[in-house]
């Protein structure tokens, strides 16, 4: 009994997938798909002549924006800064919101379409016009691909596009600005992150970053840069208060933050505070020149709880095997001095050679290569503090850039028992950098020195 009733239930199904089939898809009036083509407008609006626009939206929350030459502000629920892109996004769909179709030119009533009294209500003043024109929202269509609305002080109901609602109805938050904190990106030239007792400290200088704190050292410019772009591009996740007094900055753990960022360009500079977590994946914060509160992604609390050595360069030479130019390598009291010549001849190619100590002797090529690359990838596993004194000892000058004016780089690395340091003058204590790169660097090393 139970087989032959879902036997039943399948063919009631398919009758009416058939039927749906040739009554809607292959009856489709031809007609129909071409004025799709070129549905009407449903305002006439000039392009950038929106100056107000006014939401109630389905939990009757009032919204209102307002421009002032090119600046919108949000005016209502409370005045504030507005979020230019969403309500350029939210205007522009006004300017091309098109009919889909008309579903009655003069209804006995709207209230079977949810339009009285409607869902969403948007309306909006422009620059031409004195009196403001809305948009009314109404329910979904059975299908719910379109919604039912009307032009308010118009009879006539017809569809838009049901994409369109999350458009229209906007919460207060969605059109306030939610930018974090406030700089101008291109001019930061320095950076300080406070995390309780430990601090970090990052100053520009031309285009180069260098740690001033903890250590003086040299800084990786791409993870500053990285650390910029995040808090540029920081956004709120929410507002937990909009004016949070001295007494109640404790109750976000934002009396005494667990991080706080300064961000200085030139003599301007901008401090986010970080405070107590709100659930597992935000975290309260508050521009320290706004009495806001509000929340952020972990992924920026995160990227504010890395350490120095985590902004400290980790390559141990800064040459790369195709800019080097020249190499000075001393080891066991005798330096070899390596170069990259051209041969004679009008489109020779460039080689390297040994010229010192003695005469001129032509290298195996192919381990030279390999000994120029695994000197230039040995990086940084960890820092630490104190430099070996004593052990096997290798000092690296390499000359590399442009030929005209060469930059030149010294490194000495010394190898104690299993680990190997790699020192550069004018950084302090030392990189430990991987000790089989460095005894694979020391036999290609030797093979070529002891070919003399």
């Amino acid at each position: 009994m139970r087989s032959g009733r879902s036997l039943l239930v399948m063919l009631v199904v398919a009758a009416g997938l058939g039927a749906y089939i040739y009554f809607v898809e292959m009856q489709r009036d031809p007609a129909a798909d071409s004025a799709a083509a070129n549905r009407e407008k449903v305002f006439t609006i000039e392009t950038g002549s929106v100056e107000e626009v006014e939401i109630t939206n389905d939990a009757a929350e009032v919204i209102r924006v307002t421009r002032q030459d090119m600046t919108w502000s949000l005016a209502e629920p409370e005045p504030a800064e507005a979020d230019t892109v969403e309500v350029s996004t939210l205007v522009s769909s006004l300017e091309s919101l098109e009919r889909v179709k008309i579903i009655d030119d003069n209804p006995a009533s709207a209230e079977p379409f949810g339009l009285a009294p409607p869902r969403i209500r948007v309306a909006f003043k422009t620059s031409a016009q004195a009196a403001p024109q809305a948009l009314l929202i109404g329910n979904k269509t059975p299908t719910g691909g379109d919604l039912y609305a009307k032009v308010d002080g118009t009879p006539a109901v017809f569809l838009i596009a049901a994409y369109l609602e999350d458009t229209f109805n906007r919460k207060p938050f969605d059109l306030r600005d939610k930018t974090v904190l406030r700089f101008d990106r291109e001019d930061v030239n320095t950076v300080s992150i406070a995390q309780g007792r430990a601090r970090v400290a990052l100053t520009k200088s031309g285009p180069n970053w260098r740690l001033s704190t903890p250590v003086d050292a040299r800084a990786d410019g791409a993870a500053a840069d990285a650390l910029i772009s995040q808090l540029f591009q920081a956004r709120m996740t929410s507002i937990a208060e909009s004016d949070a007094g001295q007494a109640k900055l404790g109750d976000y753990g934002l009396a005494q933050p667990q991080v706080l960022v300064t961000v200085g360009a030139g003599s301007a500079k901008a401090e986010l505070a970080i405070g107590k977590e709100e659930d597992e994946t935000h975290y309260f914060a508050r521009d320290l020149s706004r009495p806001l509160v509000f929340s952020i992604d972990k992924a920026l609390l995160d990227e504010l709880q890395k350490k120095a050595d985590d902004f400290r360069v980790k390559d141990a030479f800064a040459y790369r095997s195709f800019s080097a130019l020249g190499m000075d390598v001393a080891i066991n009291g005798v330096t070899y001095t390596f170069a990259k010549v051209q041969a004679e001849g009008e489109n020779s190619l460039e080689h390297w050679m040994r010229t010192a100590p003695a005469t001129e002797q032509e290298l195996d090529e192919t381990k030279f290569e390999e000994f120029l690359t695994t000197m230039s990838n040995l990086r940084a596993e960890s820092f630490a503090t104190s430099a070996f004194n004593t052990g096997e000892t290798v000092t690296v000058t390499a000359r590399f850039g442009d030929a005209a004016m060469p930059e030149t780089e010294t490194v000495t690395l010394r190898k104690s028992g299993t680990v190997v340091h790699a020192i550069r003058s004018g950084e302090p204590g030392a990189a430990v950098v991987s000790t089989i790169d460095f005894d694979r660097a020391m036999g290609l090393l030797r093979e070529l020195i002891g070919a003399q």
